[in-house]
């Protein structure tokens, strides 16, 4: 019997899963053929009317939905027309998303803002001028609607939040800086004074005891959802210099509140963006014990006729947050295409690597 196999039992069994222990990572998961991932999606029809999954789970088993852009408002048509001849891509940007805490209603988990360094504070929002439509002016305001849809609802699954660090900023408006050390210090704050140690679950508890953070997640592994209820967790989107910048001097992410966009050479991997949900390296990585976010759609194009489901695929994947620009609620205006699980639940066991017997269940919430 495989490793993961025997976990699996340990878990249906209850005989590993004392509060706050962490149990190990799916393992000897490579190379999922397109008929293995054609019988998960069954197995997860085959569990829609199934009794929701409980808390013997680990965080890393499970897969929310997710949404692009989250804070999205969409330009007047003028503006549109006007942006086109400078932006080729303006005419993805004609879509509204609800407010974060409808949204969580809703059954969305996880959030992406893209964020601005704007006079000392950040803002949340696309491109200076051209596309600055938000639900959430100020990333404050945003974190607080979060945590006040949390102490409503404490027994949720975690609430994860991607940060991109826009670039063109400064170019568009001058009250705009780059983000440097300073700032990104400052982010941390901003992150920790909205939500205390108890709320979050940062890079430091994933770790634990285990010399970096890679490590952790790929032996050791993700916090049990029981100790993970009612929790928010971050992560920064960026790679490159901004990335190098908020590392420097934390090794393996220490004393930092948030994760980063990482992959499996550095030891700070513990989070991965592969945006193809039709990668290999998506269940192989997740048999391995990192998180992933994939993404459902793009540019505003859903799921064509006679096509291969990018949705499907981005669902079987085991990627852990599957995103996309029409959540529940917000369906295609013609396609009534949308991303959502059935029953609507808000998150599910995940299809690589949750036990064998749940995956596709509903987690209970």
């Amino acid at each position: 019997m495989s490793d993961a196999a025997e976990r699996c039992l340990k878990l249906d069994r209850g005989e590993s899963v004392a509060r706050g222990a962490r149990l190990g990572g799916s393992r000897a998961l490579p190379g999922f053929a397109p008929a293995c991932l054609a019988l998960l999606l069954l197995g997860t029809m085959a569990a829609r009317g199934a009794e929701p999954a409980g808390d013997d789970l680990r965080l890393n088993q499970l897969q929310v939905i997710g949404t692009h852009n989250s804070y999205h408002v969409r330009p007047s048509e003028k503006t549109l027309r006007s942006s086109a001849t400078l932006r080729p891509d303006a005419r993805e940007w004609d879509y509204s998303h609800a407010p974060l805490d409808v949204q969580l209603d809703r059954g969305v988990r996880s959030f992406e803002l893209d964020l601005h360094y704007k006079e000392g504070s950040f803002e949340v929002f696309h491109v200076p001028v051209l596309d600055d439509g938000t639900t959430c002016r100020k990333l404050a305001d945003a974190l607080a609607t979060i945590r006040a849809w949390s102490d409503k609802h404490g027994r949720h699954v975690p609430i994860s939040v991607l940060f991109e660090l826009k670039t063109e900023g400064p170019r568009l408006d001058k009250r705009i800086r780059e983000v440097d050390a300073a700032g990104l210090d400052a982010l941390d704050e901003l992150i920790r004074s909205v939500f205390p140690a108890e709320r979050l679950i940062t890079p430091d508890l994933v770790r634990g005891n285990a010399s970096t953070l890679r490590e952790a997640v790929t032996t050791t592994g993700w916090p049990a959802l029981s100790d993970c209820r009612g929790r928010v967790f971050f992560v920064l989107h960026d790679e490159g210099r901004r990335r190098d910048t908020y590392t420097e001097n934390h090794p393996s992410l220490k004393g930092r509140a948030m994760f980063v966009r990482s992959d499996e050479q550095r030891d700070d991997g513990a989070v991965m963006i592969l945006d193809n949900p039709r990668s290999p390296d998506i269940p192989r990585v997740v048999g391995a014990g990192y998180m992933v976010r994939t993404r459902a759609d793009s540019g505003l194009k859903p799921d064509q006729p006679g096509r291969p489901s990018r949705r499907d695929a981005a669902l079987a994947s085991g990627a852990h947050i599957v995103s996309t620009d029409f959540p529940p609620g917000e369906p295609h205006a013609e396609t009534g295409y949308a991303v959502a699980f059935p029953d609507a639940a808000a998150a599910r066991v995940n299809p690589v690597s949750g036990p064998e017997n749940l995956r596709g269940q509903r987690v209970a919430e």
